[in-house]
């Protein structure tokens, strides 16, 4: 089937967190999340040293929205039922996306003050199941730098089996090569309860 054909949920629920599509108006909540641990971002997910602005932020919520509909670039923002604020984002990143097969990978960031509460688990839960009931994913993937075990503590938890280990293809924030670690699931049935509506 076209992509385009597919019907994604722009708002998924879990017991504790709503994600949402990326809008219009989004921009400074979602600007606020990423400003929070902003230097563990560049020197785990290697992103510039210099954090964006509220308007790019809020031009890159508008351009993810168009991209969502073209289903180029799945992304969703992560609210907090309990307080309606941005805790972060979670999508499938293109590069790790194979619509022939189809296979996606899983990417997340979850900010400082809302870490260790199992967000990023329970948002990772949402996508595994989205692309194992909604896309009909064969294979689904958590890729983690081997020195964030935090991160890596993600996929074990829901059950994803490390596949395999690669040194190289990606620099830290202080250029030293990452040790990237590949964790896979091949079906839903893996995946423990969780209650999710979209």
């Amino acid at each position: 089937m076209n992509k385009l054909l597919i019907d994604l949920p722009e708002e998924i629920q879990t017991p504790r967190l709503t994600l949402k599509v990326p809008k219009a108006g989004m921009g400074e909540k979602v600007h606020g999340a990423i400003l929070d641990g902003y230097e563990d971002y560049v020197d785990r997910l290697n992103w510039p040293k210099t954090p964006p602005d509220k308007e790019a932020v809020e031009i890159e919520c508008r351009q993810h929205n168009a991209e969502f509909i073209l289903r180029e670039f799945i992304r969703y923002v992560i609210f907090d039922k309990s307080t309606n604020e941005v805790v972060g984002r979670c999508a499938f990143p293109p590069f790790q996306c194979n619509w022939d097969i189809p296979q996606f990978g899983i990417s997340y960031f979850i900010r400082k003050a809302a870490r260790d509460t199992g967000y990023a688990t329970e948002a990772s839960h949402a996508m595994t199941l989205l692309a194992f009931k909604i896309l009909k994913a064969r294979k689904v993937e958590i890729c983690c730098d081997a020195e964030n075990v935090a991160s890596a503590k993600v996929p074990l938890k829901l059950g994803f089996e490390l596949e395999y280990a690669q040194k190289g293809g990606w620099t830290r924030g202080d250029g030293e090569l990452a040790e990237i670690r590949t964790y896979s699931m091949f079906s839903g049935a893996d995946l423990p309860k969780l209650d999710i509506a979209w």
